[in-house]
């Protein structure tokens, strides 16, 4: 059942549920966090602080409560990357998913703070998991894919220094869209929508509930034994820290929340000019193959990145067409996608109904062979994916000086960027600038950051992917959360979020969220069984 927080009275039923787990967020964390303790029976309340993702008013309404102050480097996704509506960012998404891998996980002597306290064999069947939920086929990430796509011969990257990497998109990335009809309709499981966690409310070490504000700052306190916080990487940090008088955070790793801000810089290096244009079009452009469609990519064999000294980090050549009316059919399509009208309504739909028939005549022959619309490239280039050092002054705090529209402190972002993410981009590029000459495929033109600080500075951006500012340790005094999820010294309370993420690496981070959050929906039905009143 789906019920706006507007209906709701102070002290009703639906809000004393000291027997249900509340989960704080609708993204992609707090819904499979959600879906999977209902499938094991465990009574559920979702918190929500937009609406349905269909309605435009609701979310610009809305996302004023994003906002906040970013200082030093720029800091795109603290607004555009997020969204408050049922299926949070995702529905932003474009789909995207991959698998971190043990080097990922392991510490690595020459990068501070990396290494996880789970190991790729803890995942495994949680990936699994998480790729059945998102409908995924399960088939891997690495070379192997090749094999579906057997008219196609691989680039020939030197294993040494650079491999082959793939990302598979979910077929319905929306995830407001694609489950809320079972929202509504489910009997077990409340949704509260336009109901805003303000703070969570901690009594002798354990968590009692989440405090609530509506849409018109009504004050209401949902009571619960179990607290899940899923609401991202900035705003998961944020409520622990309003949760706390002092402003720091909860737990004994209170003074350590905010901190280690991470996400993917990436950075255009080199403009590609290929000597066989349609063969490297084919090879790097997306690739649909029975169920599944595919990018072809490259990442860092984990050999060089010890050799050299370097974060993890992939790349991909992006195939820029010059023709408007391709770019009118993408606004046509975005701005439906947003329910927002295109700026000129009569001139784009006039510019996407000539696409139409020469799309579709060789889209339709290239389609069958498993291959991209074939629109041939007015520019390539090379675009680097980075992982970060994890950095404790790359940081979220709370900022007295600004606050939203309840009064409470706005987030003040401070993301940093070291030189080790400089170098290896630099040094990725390199390297596939040479494997494309040596092999014949292209040439290639630096871009000014290949040399200039200041340049690469000026047009690295980040990837909207925030982690790490509730890291996860074994340690008390190194993290914010355990390997179970649960935020240290506080009995019941949990965090599901890339925040949790001791080092990102470079993967798009939305599978492994999932994974870690059906890992946690297990483990607290388990408690349950076991007898435990509420999880501790």
């Amino acid at each position: 059942m789906i019920l706006d927080l507007a209906a709701v009275e102070p002290g009703a039923a639906e809000l004393s549920r000291p027997e249900a787990i509340a989960v704080v967020g609708s993204g992609a964390a707090g819904l499979a966090v959600a879906m999977r303790l209902e499938e094991l029976g465990r009574p559920v309340v979702l918190v929500e602080s937009g609406g349905d993702a269909r309605d435009g008013e609701a979310i610009a309404a809305a996302a004023p409560l994003n906002e906040g102050e970013v200082v030093g480097h720029s800091y795109r996704g603290l607004v555009d990357g997020r969204q408050r509506s049922l299926g949070g960012a995702t529905q932003l998404w474009h789909g995207q998913c991959t698998r971190l891998r043990d080097g990922d996980l392991a510490p690595r002597p020459w990068l501070p703070h990396s290494g996880w306290p789970l190991d790729l064999a803890e995942l495994e069947p949680w990936y699994e998991a998480a790729e059945r939920w998102f409908e995924l086929s399960g088939r891997g990430y690495d070379r192997a894919r090749w094999d579906e796509h057997r008219r196609l011969s691989p680039l020939p990257w030197s294993g040494d220094r650079l491999l082959d990497d793939f990302a598979e998109y979910a077929p319905l990335p929306h995830l407001g869209d694609r489950f809320r009809q079972h929202l509504r309709t489910s009997p077990s499981l409340l949704t509260l929508v336009r109901a805003t966690a303000v703070g969570v409310r901690v009594e002798d070490d354990r968590v009692t509930g989440v405090e609530l504000r509506d849409a018109a700052g009504r004050e209401l306190f949902l009571t619960a034994g179990t607290v899940v916080i899923a609401a991202g990487a900035v705003e998961s940090a944020r409520l622990l820290m309003l949760s706390d008088r002092e402003g720091v955070g909860l737990g004994t790793g209170r003074e350590l929340t905010g901190r280690y801000l991470q996400d993917h810089p990436v950075a255009a290096l080199l403009e590609v000019e290929p000597t066989r244009r349609a063969w490297l079009q084919d090879r790097t452009s997306h690739l649909f193959a029975r169920d599944a469609r595919i990018w072809p990519k490259v990442r860092l064999a984990p050999e060089a990145q010890e050799r050299e000294q370097l974060v993890a980090a992939n790349a991909v050549l992006v195939h820029e067409v010059d023709d408007p009316e391709l770019d009118a059919v993408r606004r046509v399509v975005d701005a439906l996608r947003r329910r927002r009208l295109p700026e000129d309504l009569a001139g784009d739909v006039r510019l996407a109904a000539r696409a139409v028939v020469p799309t579709v005549r060789t889209g339709w022959r290239r389609w069958v062979r498993g291959l991209a619309s074939g629109r041939p490239a007015s520019r390539v280039r090379l675009d680097v994916w980075l992982e970060q050092v994890p950095d404790p002054e790359s940081r979220v705090t709370l900022d007295p000086d600004h606050r939203d529209a309840f009064g409470l402190p706005s987030p003040r972002v401070d993301w940093r960027v070291s030189d080790v993410e400089v170098r290896t981009s630099r040094t990725m590029a390199r390297w596939v600038a040479e494997d494309l000459r040596r092999n014949g495929l292209a040439e290639v033109t630096e871009l000014p950051a290949m040399t200039d600080d200041a340049a690469w500075r000026e047009s690295v951006a980040d990837a909207f992917h925030p982690a790490g500012t509730t890291r996860m340790s074994t340690d008390p005094r190194a993290g914010v959360v355990d390997p179970d999820l649960r935020v240290h010294g506080v009995r019941g309370l949990y965090v599901a979020s890339s925040s949790v993420f001791p080092i990102a690496g470079y993967a798009n981070p939305t599978l492994t969220i999932v994974a870690l959050a059906l890992r946690l929906a297990d483990h607290l039905a388990d408690r349950s069984r076991q007898g435990v009143g509420h999880p501790a």
